[in-house]
């Protein structure tokens, strides 16, 4: 288990760098579909930005969902795993909450995944670091409770 609340240390901080990172993508892409040029068709055609203008940010969207919830089924093992290993009690309740936590932000991940046109990933991604903190700080005080107990490996 020590080596598993290590691990999941980075993965922790990793998580939270993609969160940042897809944040800062669905956002520049979805501003970046808008068409700022002025054309002299009465229609509005402008030509290259309408080729390009497809729903960028859905797909980004989807990406970031498929990504994230890679993370979430890891951190719902771990929990899994530090509730059926170590014994105290704060980390049974942590990982009871951590358990409950990933439950609903998987559920809602899968969510703006169904349809990224109606929730996009810059909309939910501070949710999602703050999901990322409150999992780094159990991770944190796991490893430390991991170290104590002499009996979890």
């Amino acid at each position: 288990m020590k080596v598993l609340h290590i691990i999941a240390i980075v993965l922790t901080l990793g998580f939270i760098i993609a969160d940042l990172y897809y944040m800062a993508e669905v956002s520049s892409a979805r501003y970046s579909s808008y068409d700022y040029s002025y054309s002299s068709d009465p229609y509005g055609y402008s030509g290259y930005n309408d080729y390009y203008s497809y729903d960028n940010d859905d797909d980004i969207t989807e990406e970031a969902g498929a990504v994230t919830m890679a993370f979430f089924v890891l951190f719902a093992a771990l929990g899994i795993l530090s509730l059926i290993k170590i014994k105290t009690t704060t980390v049974k309740v942590f990982s009871i909450i951590t358990l409950s936590l990933t439950l609903i932000i998987m559920l809602w991940c899968g969510l703006m995944i169904s349809s990224p046109g109606h929730i996009s990933f810059d909309e939910v991604g501070p949710a999602w670091v703050i999901y990322g903190l409150f999992i780094l700080s159990y991770t944190i005080i796991g490893t430390v409770h991991a170290f104590k107990v002499k009996d979890s490996q």
